[in-house]
């Protein structure tokens, strides 16, 4: 009960009391998860906005971070934005942090959204490079689509990106469907 108190109070509040820039990627729900991954890419000691970051966000947003081959009880971290900030803020400047598009679907109806966008990220020095799929759960207020919440995982040995999710540039040659073209659907 306390959830949906929580989540219609959120909904309720004026969006424009809070600090925010508006800008034509906040117009399209595929536009705000590209701009996300723009921001979180970083280059060497660069230094970022943060304020621009949480314009993407809706104040009560969750990001949820996915390992399943983490250790029981470590499988899942839920993190609000300042918390995120607190941990990324530091660490992708130390090396510079590169995620880039390489598959979206996107599914939209009656003002809300889903975008579900593999990713391939990096470091410049190489110490790290995953691919996953990030998933992203926003809402249309105010003229504008805001991220609701964010899941992202990354693929394992075990565990790969099928074609279906990528670009057609970035799928393996065994596993080639037909040809997959950037898609939005709306209801």
């Amino acid at each position: 009960m306390t959830k949906y108190i929580y989540l219609i109070f959120t909904l309720i509040t004026p969006i424009q009391s809070f600090s925010q820039i508006d800008t034509m990627a906040l117009k399209t729900p595929e536009g705000v998860a590209e701009a996300m991954l723009e921001f979180i890419s970083f280059e060497k000691g660069e230094t970022k906005d943060w304020d621009e970051f949480r314009n993407l966000f809706l104040p009560s947003a969750q990001m949820i971070s996915l390992r399943p081959d983490a250790p029981v009880g470590r499988q899942v971290r839920t993190m609000n934005l300042e918390e995120f900030i607190r941990y990324a803020g530091p660490n992708y400047p130390k090396e510079g942090f590169e995620e880039i598009v390489i598959g979206v679907e996107v599914d939209e109806f009656n003002g809300i959204a889903t975008v579900f966008q593999s990713f391939h990220c990096k470091t410049p020095s190489g110490s790290y490079e995953a691919r996953g799929v990030n998933t992203y759960q926003l809402v249309l207020l105010n003229g504008r689509w805001w991220i609701a919440s964010s899941m992202f995982i990354n693929e394992s040995d075990t565990v790969k990106l099928p074609n279906k999710y990528l670009f057609e540039e970035y799928q393996t040659k065994s596993d080639k469907p037909k040809k997959k073209k950037r898609r939005s659907k709306k209801g």
